[in-house]
C-alpha cells in the first residue's frame, strides 16, 4: 500500500475498503467489501468480509457461477491488509437410469466435486507475507460396476493470490450536533401536535 493510500484510510473515521484479487495459474478472481472501522492499526487483525465474490473452480455443469464470500476472514497487519482466509465447495451427482431400452438397461453415474482453499501467512517481516490459493475439481463418471473414466480434471497448488485496492469510501457518521438538532426537532413537533389535540 502507498503513502497516498494510507492517507486516504487514515483520513476517514470509518470506511468501505473495495479490493480486487487475481489467482495465478488460472485459478480464478474476484473481489471483497468490508469496513475498516473496527481496525486499530496494531498488530494482526481480523476482519469479516461484508460483501464478495469469487469466480473459481465449479462443478463441471457449472451449477455454481460463483462463491459467496460474504464471513470470510481478511487479515490485517499494522493496519495494511494482508489478504483472505476462505474456502468453499461444490459438489452434484447426476444419474441416468434406462431400465427399459433396447439392447437392456443403461445407467451412467456422473459425481462431480470442486474443493478450494485460499489461505495467508506471515510474519512481522511485510515481505514474508503470502497469499495463495489451492484447489481441485473433477467429474467421475461410473456404471454400476466400475470407474468408466474421469472429466474436467484440474488440480492449482499454491497459486499466488494478488490484490488491488480498488476504492476507499467513507461512510457517513452523523455528527453529535446535527442528532442533537433533529431530537429537538422531533421532540418540538411532537409537542405541537400534544398542543393541537388539548385545543380540540
Amino acid at each position: 500500500m502507498n503513502q497516498k493510500q494510507r492517507q486516504r484510510l487514515g483520513s476517514a473515521i470509518a470506511s468501505t475498503i473495495t479490493y480486487n484479487f487475481e489467482v495465478e495459474q488460472g485459478g480464478g478472481s474476484g473481489f471483497l467489501k468490508l469496513s475498516n472501522s473496527s481496525l486499530t492499526g496494531i498488530g494482526s487483525e481480523q476482519i469479516a468480509v461484508g460483501e464478495g465474490r469469487f469466480n473459481t473452480f465449479a462443478t463441471a455443469s457449472a451449477s455454481k457461477e460463483y462463491y459467496d464470500l460474504a464471513g470470510a476472514i481478511a487479515l490485517f497487519f499494522q493496519g495494511d491488509f494482508r489478504g483472505l482466509q476462505a474456502s468453499g465447495s461444490d459438489g452434484e451427482i447426476r444419474e441416468i437410469d434406462l431400465p427399459d431400452v433396447p439392447g437392456g438397461p443403461f445407467y451412467v453415474k456422473y459425481d462431480s466435486r470442486a474443493f478450494w482453499s485460499m489461505a495467508t501467512n506471515g510474519v512481522s517481516s511485510p515481505d514474508r507475507w503470502t497469499s495463495y490459493f489451492s484447489g481441485y475439481r473433477e467429474t467421475i463418471i461410473s456404471n454400476r460396476e466400475r470407474v468408466l473414466a474421469i472429466d474436467g480434471r484440474r488440480i492449482i497448488s499454491s497459486a499466488r493470490v494478488s490484490y488491488t485496492l480498488v476504492d476507499t469510501a467513507a461512510e457517513p457518521v452523523p455528527e453529535p450536533i446535527s442528532a442533537g438538532g433533529t431530537a429537538l426537532a422531533l421532540a418540538g413537533l411532537s409537542w405541537l401536535k400534544h398542543q393541537k389535540k388539548k385545543v380540540a
